[in-house]
């Protein structure tokens, strides 16, 4: 009989203060407001950038999300990612991205707009689930990383794809995988000759360079170099 109930105190203290229809009233409120700055953010993300530059308060910045073009440009063409207005973006934003934007908007007093993001070209809608990061420009080709969200790329993406960073490359590649092929046939037909070993290192370069770019020909698919930044397919 001396048992006390909290939940139900907390109720009869709040219902002297506040009639039930206006708590309803009240909430549905809060949640009116948190879906209209959701909706908001949304249309930011789909809208077509402006040159834009977000004046961000210095005290309130974290340095460590603070990266030059230069370097973004480098990450892209090493892992073979793209660098592109979000409205291209195909990809799902994380729940809490609707909260994590608002929240920088309120720290830096300013609306945040001309959003730009990197990840896999799978993950845009290009013209004819990996690591998405979301950037903002603050001015003289520096970026400022308001997200990050998904699984990392694997290490070895880098090695998988520089053979396509740029047509040297490419060709020294080739040249590794013809020396590769050259050895494996010497190791099996002994009676080679150095003049034939030559010739058939020489034949092998040429049908690596030709396949490969015949392949890249057919894929209509371009260097790493040439699309980082590009919002066409090919």
């Amino acid at each position: 009989m001396f048992d006390l109930n909290l939940q139900n105190t907390l109720r009869k203290d709040r219902d002297k203060h506040i009639s039930s229809e206006d708590l309803k009233d009240m909430i549905q409120a809060i949640f009116d407001q948190k879906e209209a700055i959701k909706s908001r953010v949304k249309s930011t993300l789909e809208t077509p950038n402006n040159s834009y530059v977000n004046t961000l308060t210095f005290d309130a910045l974290d340095l460590d999300k603070i990266f030059h073009i230069d370097s973004i440009k480098k990450l892209c063409i090493n892992y073979r990612l793209r660098f592109l207005d979000t409205h291209l973006f195909k990809g799902e934003y994380p729940k809490e991205l609707y909260s994590i934007i608002p929240n920088l908007e309120n720290d830096h007093k300013i609306q945040l707009k001309d959003f730009k993001i990197m990840a896999p070209s799978k993950l845009f809608r290009l013209k004819t689930k990996e690591d998405p990061l979301l950037f903002v420009p603050i001015g003289n080709g520096y970026y400022y990383l308001v997200h990050k969200w998904g699984e990392d790329l694997k290490s070895y993406r880098k090695i998988l794809v520089w053979p396509f960073k740029n047509i040297n490359t490419l060709i020294f590649t080739s040249i590794i995988l013809s020396l590769l092929s050259t050895a494996i046939g010497s190791a099996f037909f002994n009676d080679f000759s150095d003049t034939q070993l030559l010739v058939i290192f020489i034949f092998n370069i040429k049908t690596f360079v030709f396949v490969t770019f015949y392949l890249l020909f057919m894929m209509r698919k371009n260097f790493n170099e040439s699309i980082w930044n590009s919002k066409y397919k090919n």
